[in-house]
């Protein structure tokens, strides 16, 4: 179940980068790479949650559901700017992949050990 939310989480950063290139070019995100990305991001942390649950040690899955947590409300805050049909703040953009990405990166470790 790790492995799968790893995948999905796989698939959201690198639809997550394409549509990084799309802000920092000033151009506003087609919405169906939003979609994907929001959906593909949605199923990973459900099947994270669903694992920590199951799992006889959640502890160590809490780390990383906080960071997608964060990661979420970023995300949010950039949808809720698409949505008043603002162009996406460059900066929060660019964190919001970090976080991602971090959180990615902190789920790999974990799913490799």
């Amino acid at each position: 179940m790790a492995i799968a939310a790893t995948i999905f989480f796989f698939v959201a950063m690198l639809v997550g980068a394409l549509l990084l290139s799309h802000v920092l070019q000033g151009k506003m995100a087609p919405k169906k790479l939003l979609m994907l990305h929001a959906g593909s991001f949605a199923l990973g942390l459900l099947l994270l949650i669903l694992f920590a649950i199951i799992t006889d040690k959640p502890e160590k899955q809490i780390a990383t559901i906080v960071i997608f947590a964060v990661a979420a409300l970023v995300g949010f805050v950039l949808f809720s700017q698409k949505k008043k049909h603002q162009h996406m703040q460059k900066w929060l953009a660019i964190v919001y992949q970090a976080i991602g990405m971090g959180g990615l990166i902190w789920l790999l470790i974990f799913v490799l050990n």
